[in-house]
């Protein structure tokens, strides 16, 4: 059930996120639509929080029912509770409970969610220039880059991996992408080599990779690694863009449930292994009930609350 770099996933997830919620303000910004910050934050807030909400409350259900016995550093305790009900878990450190803690990236979606909007609706208020606003994005980008090379050399614990302001480039990487679709999307389109772009972003997606495994250097894993990685990814993705992919219907699927599949996954890891064994039949086992897992939720957790959005968003308008 171990996939060497499956969290590179993470990388994936956030330049999308930086790309979506960058189009949303883009968007608006474009159109000169006053963009209402609060309205911003509880749009966002009815697509995350229900599900991470009871994921918390009935995982720990779960987890204690699971655990309790065989793995007790599984479970959150009481007052343990706040940094994840408040989502700073990302700055903590210590005590891991690791059927929980990869909703540090949450963390980190959330903190992007409270800055974003308030670049564009800073630029907006004063110079009103698109370039002003590509400029500070691109300033995030750096920003990223330079934290985590003065987390590894001036910090106690040399950890450049959760921490908002060291994956703040990679957001801000999806929001490049958001600009490059939304200004130069004419001239990405008429450009008949895009395959060279895709070619050139999985050769030095591949490269990367090498390097990586074979440089054994700290600066490298801890600093380059997570800063090339989104560039890659961006390449890629801008080159694939206006390609048809409605035909493949399963990624669709997955696209639409992996929220929920993401928030569940860990939780059933150790159970699995203890109960079923380290073998495919248990990886399949584990495939099939986290991501049942993950339909039930977004069905009548995530779905229910959606359908309330407009409603309640109506008071802002």
């Amino acid at each position: 059930m171990l996939l060497p770099y499956g969290y590179i996933g993470v990388d994936l997830f956030f330049v999308i996120s930086g790309f979506l919620i960058g189009g949303i303000l883009t968007k608006e910004f474009n159109n000169g639509e006053p963009i209402n910050y609060f309205k911003f934050i509880i749009q966002r807030g009815f697509k995350v929080w229900p599900s991470y909400y009871f994921f918390l409350a009935v995982g720990t259900i779960l987890a204690y029912l699971f655990y309790h016995t065989i793995a007790p550093n599984q479970l959150i305790p009481f007052w343990d509770m706040k940094r994840y009900l408040l989502f700073y878990q990302n700055y903590t450190g210590q005590p891991f409970h690791w059927c929980f803690d990869h909703v540090w990236s949450l963390c980190v979606e959330e903190h992007f969610y409270i800055l974003l909007p308030i670049i564009f609706i800073a630029t907006q208020k004063t110079v009103k220039r698109k370039s002003f606003l590509f400029s500070i994005i691109g300033l995030m980008v750096i920003a990223g880059f330079v934290s985590k090379i003065l987390m590894l050399y001036y910090s106690h614990s040399k950890d450049t991996y959760s921490a908002t302001n060291n994956r703040i480039d990679e957001l801000a990487w999806g929001v490049i992408l958001n600009f490059i679709i939304i200004y130069r999307g004419d001239a990405l389109k008429k450009f008949k080599h895009t395959y060279l772009l895709f070619i050139t972003g999985v050769l030095l997606f591949v490269l990367v990779f090498v390097l990586e495994i074979y440089l054994q250097s700290v600066f490298f894993q801890k600093v380059l690694f997570h800063s090339l990685l989104p560039i890659c990814l961006v390449m890629i993705i801008a080159s694939v863009y206006y390609y048809d992919f409605s035909k493949l219907k399963i990624l669709r699927i997955i696209a639409y449930y992996s929220y929920n599949w993401y928030l569940w996954h860990p939780i059933f890891v150790i159970f699995i292994i203890n109960h079923v064994g380290f073998n495919v039949i248990g990886l399949i086992i584990y495939i099939i009930i986290s991501f049942i897992f993950a339909v039930l939720v977004t069905i009548f957790v995530e779905e229910k609350v959606l359908s309330k959005r407009n409603i309640f968003l109506s008071k802002f308008n």
